[in-house]
């Protein structure tokens, strides 16, 4: 299911017990761009409505049984209920021209009305034209933004949230029936190399034939969705897992051997899957779009242009033992592994004072927040680097610099979401936050110790994982004499402060001393920085001090 622009032809029922108005009418807007049917009844044409939703309905005011006023108010009823896959604009045919009439008319749910006067045929017509003019000029705004809420527009497939409107029926559907359902993720490998080596254009072009090609495999059950980026999700109805996995590798092939044409070049790309099906243990949707995903991440670290299903993953991650943190990654969050943020840049700030942070911490990028600690954006140390030798930029606020497309997450987000995003793109850091307010960042090295260490906690293999690891009594000791020997060094140089009392004389002529200083607090931090990175002993499986290492 995906989206077909058919608004160069719009679908009109015309309702009317009269012959001689339905045929005119019909004879009259066949003539334009639409598809007309008719109904001589208020019931025959509800029922008709129901079977096919018409974007624009003309319907007469008095007619036995079901009048055109009550079968408004029914459309617009199920059109509240969600019953009707889009608004159908309403035309009401009446002799009527009072005021309290046309307003009944549009109480009722009718967008306009059309005085039935055929006394002047010709004047009729091009009344009747130039209001059917005007539906249809509303419908295509309606067909517009009914696109932009659920299509995406480079792929036209379904977005995220029309695709969960209908997965949500299709899993319903696959409980009460006891029938199998299949999801299938997909991804194209090494996307962001078709953008840096040929192009945005080009990587347009790639996803757009990826799309075509996931269509030209379809049956028109099977829901199909541009799931984020470079990344797409399908819903297969009535396909178990080895069907699915099947209908995957033949994508796969396929995408592989035929490159893709954009301008005068030849692209090949390739794609990988991750395919799970529907258990009786399954018990939400997005579980099971979860194990697809988790399927793909699989495929992609198993060396991409593969399919891998579920049970041969979850196989895997049992057998395999060295797969203990992704068991451990099922509960830990965001705040588990996040290092907190303390400097507060604003947008008031100068580019001066900026600078200084930037040369602190040695960022590339540094967050941005308002006066309540708000994340709003960042600002690139290259932005500043421009503006070197230029001093009025250099002591005007930053405002003008901060960049609002910045990448945070809640503090509770999984973070298997994290490094799977860190995984597929070029982002180093991406921002925590709390109700919108900064609270810290992850970057790549601090996850990568983090890992490392839960993976050594977990297996109890610190030899392998952490070669040469010292117990934190040693590197207790170790810091200890690293901040005596500092102290030592700071105290003779406070002596000799005092008794010169020229720093800036001491400073130019005891150049080694000043080398030696700095070379301590280097040790400190190395030492500090050293200490915090193995694991703690609150997790009582590191070995104790006196185990060989």
């Amino acid at each position: 299911m995906h989206f077909r622009d058919n608004a160069s032809q719009y679908n009109v029922l015309i309702v009317d017990d009269d012959p001689v108005i339905l045929n005119l009418l019909t004879h009259l807007l066949e003539q334009g761009n639409c598809t007309v049917r008719s109904a001589s009844d208020g019931n025959q044409a509800l029922h008709m409505v129901l079977q096919d939703c018409p974007d624009i309905l003309i319907a007469d005011w008095f007619m036995p049984g079901l009048d055109g006023l009550e079968l408004c108010r029914r459309i617009r009823q199920l059109h509240v209920r969600k019953v009707l896959p889009h608004y159908s604009y309403i035309l009401i045919l009446t002799v009527q021209s009072s005021k309290n009439s046309v307003i009944e008319a549009l109480e009722a749910g009718a967008d306009d009305f059309i005085l039935k006067d055929v006394t002047s045929l010709s004047d009729f017509r091009v009344e009747i034209q130039a209001r059917l003019n005007a539906a249809q000029r509303i419908r295509r705004l309606e067909i517009d933004l009914e696109f932009a809420a659920r299509y995406d527009s480079l792929t036209k497939l379904f977005n995220r949230v029309a695709f969960f409107d209908v997965a949500r029926i299709l899993w319903e559907r696959s409980i009460r029936s006891k029938s199998p359902l299949a999801v299938v993720m997909m991804d194209c490998d090494l996307f962001k190399r078709v953008n840096d080596i040929h192009g945005h254009l080009a990587g347009d072009t790639v996803l757009q034939e990826l799309a075509a090609t996931l269509l030209s495999f379809s049956r028109a059950s099977d829901i199909i969705c541009r799931y984020g980026g470079e990344e797409f999700c399908v819903i297969l109805p009535g396909c178990n897992e080895e069907t699915a996995w099947d209908w995957a590798d033949r994508i796969r092939q396929q995408c592989a051997s035929i490159p893709i044409k954009h301008a005068d070049l030849s692209i090949t790309v390739t794609v990988s899957f991750g395919v799970a099906e529907r258990t009786e243990y399954t018990e939400l949707l997005d579980h099971l779009i979860d194990r697809a995903d988790q399927s793909l991440l699989a495929a992609k670290e198993w060396g991409r242009n593969r399919c891998v299903s579920y049970s041969e993953y979850s196989a895997t991650s049992v057998d395999n033992e060295d797969h203990y943190v992704q068991h451990l990654l099922d509960d830990a969050t965001a705040e588990d592994v996040m290092v907190s943020f303390p400097l507060s840049i604003q947008p008031y700030d100068s580019a001066a004072v900026v600078a200084e942070h930037f040369l602190k911490t040695r960022f590339d990028l540094l967050p941005v927040t308002d006066r309540e600690g708000k994340l709003i954006g960042v600002i690139a140390e290259t932005d500043l680097i421009a503006m070197v030798g230029l001093v009025e930029q250099w002591v005007a606020p930053i405002k003008n610099l901060i960049n609002p497309n910045v990448v945070s997450y809640p503090m509770n987000t999984p973070v298997r979401k994290i490094i799977e995003f860190l995984n597929r793109t070029s982002v180093r850091r991406v921002m925590i936050v709390r109700d919108g307010i900064l609270v810290g960042y992850i970057s790549r090295t601090p996850l990568l110790r983090w890992l490392r260490n839960q993976w050594a906690m977990v297996s109890g293999k610190y030899s392998d994982i952490i070669p040469n690891m010292s117990s934190r009594e040693m590197l207790a000791n170790s810091l200890h004499a690293a901040i005596k020997a500092l102290k030592k060094e700071l105290t003779h140089f406070d002596h000799t402060i005092v008794e010169n009392g020229d720093i800036e004389k001491i400073v130019m002529q005891d150049t080694g001393q000043m080398v030696s200083m700095v070379a301590q607090c280097q040790d400190v931090i190395d030492q500090i920085l050293h200490y915090g990175s193995i694991p703690t002993l609150a997790h009582s499986l590191l070995p104790p001090s006196d185990t060989p290492q």
